[in-house]
């Protein structure tokens, strides 16, 4: 288990948020930002041959201070709160084969400030993810994964999201702790 509290201080900080149509609605932030992280893991493995791992995170950040555009004060009342979690689970049922399944959520919140109208910029997108992947050897791995993603979608329906399939074969060369050639 553990358990963060980020503190800061932002002066002048570029990036604003961008309204519907990908406009930025201000230049830069000037304020306080706290960001609140608990996170888990829980492993099991009664033999060699099946280990299972759950893991899991949430983080809250919160906001306030005063925007800007162009160096002009536009607003001294900014606020915004955020929030996002997972939870993943990887079981491996024989000596070279392994499972899992991924849920991402997140809650980019509602900036509260003069110029946007509540709800505008709130958005709620949310991934599920399916993978099997092998390990022929030790060096190599061959993983086929499948996401549902609504991260792009207005309706934050995952019936209607981004379908994603993605096969990969990951291959390791070189000095490694096990060996040192």
């Amino acid at each position: 288990m553990g358990l963060a509290w980020l503190d800061g201080d932002a002066e002048d900080r570029e990036g604003g948020i961008a309204d519907a149509g990908g406009l930025p609605l201000f230049e830069t932030f000037t304020g306080d930002t706290q960001t609140w992280v608990v996170d888990g893991v829980l492993k099991w493995a009664p033999s060699p041959r099946r280990q299972l791992k759950v893991q899991g995170e949430y983080m809250h950040r919160e906001e306030s201070g005063a925007i800007a555009d162009a160096g002009v004060l536009l607003a001294d009342d900014y606020g915004s709160t955020q929030s996002g979690w997972y939870l993943q689970s990887v079981y491996q049922f024989a000596p070279r084969w392994r499972v899992g399944a991924r849920y991402d959520s997140l809650d980019s919140g509602t900036p509260h400030y003069t110029l946007a109208p509540d709800g505008l910029l709130s958005a709620s997108p949310e991934r599920v993810s399916l993978m099997l992947d092998w390990n022929p050897s030790e060096f190599s791995r061959l993983r086929a994964q499948y996401d549902w993603d609504d991260a792009r979608d207005d309706n934050s329906s995952l019936k209607d999201g981004d379908r994603i399939l993605r096969l990969q074969y990951l291959y390791g060369i070189g000095a490694h702790g096990a060996h040192k050639y």
